[in-house]
């Protein structure tokens, strides 16, 4: 299959996109977001139906547009071309396919195209990514083997995530050595059990004997009550040999006279058919005699009529040259014909000869070589000579283009230099531009100087505010301790406290100090603020001191200066290479000159070999080699028609030799022309003719009569055998003693149909051949049905005794079952043993599917992987430059051994990052490769490759490009530098195209 062309109405942000003649190696390159996964999941999605809504993967309904859908036009090898478009519909859409062939189908054609291909066994085979070179970094140890061995196998790491899977769910329940897993944790309790079980079975002996007891019991009952059953099955089947034993008798009576009056056997029907013998061989008799008359006749009538069979053998012959006579008169106008073109073309030769001032013949014109070598030497000649002619046109205008061009661009140079500033004008307006510079720094440091002391005053004036707050609070306070503090030395002296007294008046004391302390301090002066006003009055009187002048002017003017400078400079530089132009151009014209010398050597050597020399009338070498050749088909022509001519001669001496012949022995005159004796040969020849037509027709009827007496002759015979037989079928001697056999017949037959009703009696009351003997040769009945009940009765009473023995054993038991020990461990070990069973099971089926995972995986080693392998270490010595040579799965699982040029084994986790990658791309591209005969499907590359270095990424795309002659490879990236390794008709600019088509 081979995608040709990409439809897209609405998928995603693309709306009416188009993609037309893909290649068997194309390149889809875009930056993100341009459109690279909305253009693969599109093929995926036309090809396999849309993704459901509650799936992950993204369905890219279109936002702008209802339409949502496209069609793809693909080539498939054994079909033709087809166009599958699928639109919006059911839950995967609604699909169309159409044929080259008129064809038109739904799902079920295209899954006939696409040999019931699935969407996710496609994108496991024919279509990977990136993620699987990021898995194979994520891994360590043996997973990496097993890994790429899974992508070996099915394309993607579901082998590898089953087998981990199974062998996760396996451990959770059995572990050999474990402790924790559910089955570990039951064997431990069960055994457990089983140890307390035996101990108390050991305690409770009897017990055990009354269960045996017990067990031997239910057999005897069992055995006992199937023989009851017997016999009452027998005795129901004897009253029923009772009640038909007069039918059975009845029977026995009627087949002993059967047997008695029919010993032999009567034919079906026997006296009518031979009735109807007898009649049908007198028929036949009288029919005999009338065709005997009829056939002496007819071998009278044939005497007469007998034809002549001398003219009749040479019937072809004259009839042939009879047929011929017309090309007679053709052949003889042929021969004119030839003689005329022969004239014709002899004259042609001798105007070529004289074109080509030569003097060809037959044995000459042949020596000249015309082979298809030489006509490649001619055109080549001629083809060079016009490209020679091309080329000098080229060349001259080239010459005259570069010297205009070189001319411009040195008076350009000359313009630019005039408008250059003098250095020392540029040296001044520099300098000035520097104090001009150092004028607006000056200004815009002193217009922050002012904003800062303006905010500094403002800051003043708040901490001014917040100081006179505080003050007043600390007042308050002062003033509230200081009455406290009173209160207190007023209370220590009124009571004659003098303690209290001292901690007042201290107090007081101490409070007073600090207050006339604090409001003496007077605030200090900001000293940001005095450095502030300093470096304002500085930078004033610098600014006052700095000239004037405009320093956006002189900007721009130095700027112009340098941009024209610039220009000059690259002025400069475009005449160096405008030289190097026109030395190239100058150079070719040297070439030129040395490729018309060879050329003209070239074309004298040529013409030389067609016989020819320079110095003949002008010709073309083409058309000398045309003229050439054209003289050798006239040669060949005229030989061809003096052969003609000469077979043409011969002919008509051979029909005028032959008619004379003839003429001379049928018609006695050898002197008649050739038309004249063609016409009396012919009317002979019909006479002959309609005598042997008479002659056939009575011979045919005489042969009919022949057969027909034969046919009743052979009538007569088997009328007489069929009678004769039909006698001995009988055993009669005559006919008397077969009419009376007959009426015996008909008397057994009265006698077998009451027989036959009987049977039917018998057989509804189930009573077969063998019941009949017994019936009649056996014990009488009444005897045997006596003993059967007699015996039934016994079985019945040892039975009843049987009950009561099992009860009383019964009984026993459950007074030793209340006990409650022994029954309650059998009940706990038995529940045990049923709950590790069921899941022992659950277990046995993981390490089932296991089991068959591990075989499937060995007999996909032993079948299918070496071929795979094979290709695979193919691709691997191409992508590691022959480094690396073998893979070898392993012995048992799964897991590859990677073998190095110096024949070191690696497992595929001993070796770099870089070639387990190569080793993962060399397997996916091997698997791809492997179902290519099956399955010839495009392949899908999502920027696989952007972690391989230059060398490594120019092998993988050489690589690839080989198998672009079987698989249509497609690659999507956004890497530009794989560009590099492409041509241009190989690479699809996804930006360029959105662009185009907004």
């Amino acid at each position: 299959m081979r995608i040709i062309e990409l439809h897209i109405y609405g998928y995603g942000k693309l709306e009416d996109y188009v993609i037309k003649s893909l290649d068997q190696m194309q390149i889809f390159y875009g930056e993100n977001e341009a459109g690279k996964s909305t253009i693969m999941s599109f093929i995926h999605s036309i090809l396999f139906g849309f993704s459901a809504k509650q799936s992950a993967e993204n369905r890219y309904e279109p936002k702008n547009t209802p339409k949502y859908g496209g069609k793809i036009k693909a080539l498939f090898p054994d079909r033709g071309m087809a166009v599958i478009e699928r639109v919006k519909g059911k839950a995967t859409g609604d699909v169309t396919v159409s044929l080259e062939d008129g064809t038109i189908g739904g799902e079920e054609l295209l899954k006939d195209l696409l040999k019931r291909m699935d969407k996710s066994i496609y994108q496991a085979i024919f279509s990977f990514n990136i993620h699987g070179l990021q898995n194979i970094q994520a891994m360590k140890g043996d997973e990496l083997g097993r890994y790429l061995f899974s992508a070996g196998t099915l394309g993607t790491d579901k082998l590898f995530n089953t087998e981990g899977l199974l062998l996760k769910e396996m451990e959770l329940r059995f572990k050999p050595s474990g402790k924790r897993p559910l089955l570990n944790e039951k064997l431990k309790d069960l055994k457990d059990i089983q140890t307390s079980l035996k101990n108390a079975e050991q305690q409770n002996e009897k017990y055990s004997e009354l269960v045996s007891m017990k067990d031997e019991l239910m057999d005897k009952i069992a055995q006992l009550k199937n023989e009851i059953f017997m016999l009452e099955q027998t005795g129901i089947k004897l009253r029923e040999y009772k009640r038909n034993e007069k039918l059975v008798i009845e029977a026995a009576a009627l087949d002993g006279k059967i047997k008695m009056h029919d010993p032999s056997f009567f034919p079906e029907d026997g006296l009518n058919r031979l009735e109807k013998l007898d009649e049908q061989l007198k028929s036949n008799q009288a029919r005999i005699l009338r065709v005997k008359e009829k056939r002496e006749q007819l071998l009278k009538d044939l005497e007469r009529h007998k034809p002549n069979s001398d003219l009749l053998g040479m019937e072809t012959e004259i009839e042939a040259r009879i047929e011929n006579l017309p090309l007679y008169d053709q052949l003889k106008q042929e021969k004119r014909l030839l003689e005329s073109k022969l004239e014709e073309i002899t004259e042609e030769i001798d105007q070529l000869n004289d074109k080509l001032h030569t003097d060809f013949n037959e044995v000459n014109i042949h020596e000249i070589n015309t082979s298809i070598f030489i006509k490649e030497q001619a055109e080549n000649i001629e083809q060079t000579e016009q490209r020679l002619k091309t080329k000098k046109l080229e060349l001259e205008s080239a010459f005259e283009e570069e010297k205009k061009t070189l001319a411009e661009l040195e008076a350009r140079a000359e313009a630019a230099k005039e408008e250059l500033l003098d250095e020392a004008e540029r040296t001044k307006l520099v300098k000035d531009l520097d104090l001009l510079g150092n004028k607006e720094r000056i200004h815009s440091e002193l217009n922050y100087v002012m904003d800062q002391i303006e905010s500094a005053k403002i800051k003043e004036e708040t901490e001014k505010d917040r100081r006179r707050q505080q003050q007043k609070k600390d007042f308050n306070q002062l003033l509230l301790l200081g009455s406290i503090l009173l209160i207190v030395f007023l209370w220590g002296i009124t009571n004659g406290s003098w303690f209290l007294a001292g901690i007042g008046i201290a107090g007081l004391f101490l409070l007073l100090t600090a207050r006339f302390k604090f409001a003496d301090k007077k605030p200090m002066e900001d000293k940001v603020l005095s450095r502030l006003l300093e470096r304002e009055k500085a930078l004033k009187a610098n600014l006052s001191s700095q000239p004037e002048g405009n320093a956006i002017f002189i900007k721009s003017l130095l700027a112009k200066d340098e941009e024209t400078r610039l220009r000059h400079r690259e002025l400069y530089i475009k005449i160096d290479q405008q030289h190097d132009r026109f030395e190239k151009v100058v150079q070719q014209f040297e070439s030129w000159e040395a490729d018309e010398t060879q050329l003209k050597q070239r074309r004298t050597e040529l013409l030389r070999q067609f016989g020819l020399t320079d110095t003949s009338a002008p010709i073309k070498v083409m058309d000398a080699y045309h003229l050439i050749e054209k003289q050798k088909q006239y040669f060949r022509e005229r030989k061809r028609i003096k052969e003609s001519l000469k077979t043409v001669a011969e002919s008509l001496m051979e029909m005028e030799s032959s008619l004379k012949q003839l003429a001379q022995r049928f018609l006695q005159n050898s002197d008649l022309a050739p038309v004249e004796a063609a016409g009396l040969l012919k009317r002979t020849l019909r006479e002959a003719i309609d005598q042997k037509s008479r002659y056939r027709e009575l011979s045919a009827k005489l042969e009919e009569m022949e057969e027909e007496l034969s046919s009743l002759q052979k009538e007569e015979m088997v009328f007489s055998q069929e009678k004769e037989g039909l006698l001995a079928q009988a055993g009669a001697e005559g006919e008397d003693g077969f009419r009376q056999k007959a009426e015996n017949s008909s008397l057994v037959k009265r006698w077998k149909a009451r027989l036959e009703d009987i049977d039917h009696q018998l057989l509804a009351s189930g009573i077969s051949d063998e019941d009949r003997e017994k019936i009649l040769t056996g014990i009488p009945l009444e005897e045997q049905i006596e003993d059967n009940d007699s015996e039934l009765v016994e079985r019945k009473r040892e039975l009843s005794a049987k009950f009561d023995l099992i009860a009383d054993v019964k009984h026993k038991m459950k007074v030793l079952e209340e006990g409650g020990i022994y029954s309650e461990l059998l009940h706990k070990y038995k529940q045990l043993q049923h709950e590790f069973t069921e899941d022992a099971k659950e277990w046995a089926r993981y390490a089932v599917a296991r089991d068959l995972l591990s075989k499937t995986i060995d007999r996909y080693k032993n079948e299918r992987m070496p071929r795979m392998l094979a290709r695979a270490e193919s691709f691997l010595s191409i992508l590691t430059d022959g480094g690396y040579v073998k893979i070898i799965p392993q012995v048992s699982g799964s897991g590859f051994l990677i073998e190095r040029n110096d024949h070191v084994l690696f497992e595929a986790n001993e070796l770099s990052q870089a070639t387990a990658e190569q080793v993962y791309v060399s397997i996916r591209l091997a698997l791809a490769a492997d179902h290519y005969d099956r399955y010839p499907f495009p392949i899908i590359i999502d920027d696989s490759f952007v972690n391989f270095d230059h060398n490594r990424t120019a092998r993988i795309i050489k690589l690839l490009k080989e198998m672009s002659n079987n698989n249509q490879i497609l690659i999507f990236t956004c890497h530009r530098h794989l560009l590099d390794y492409f041509t241009e008709n190989e690479i699809i600019n996804l930006q360029e195209k959105s662009a185009n088509i907004v």
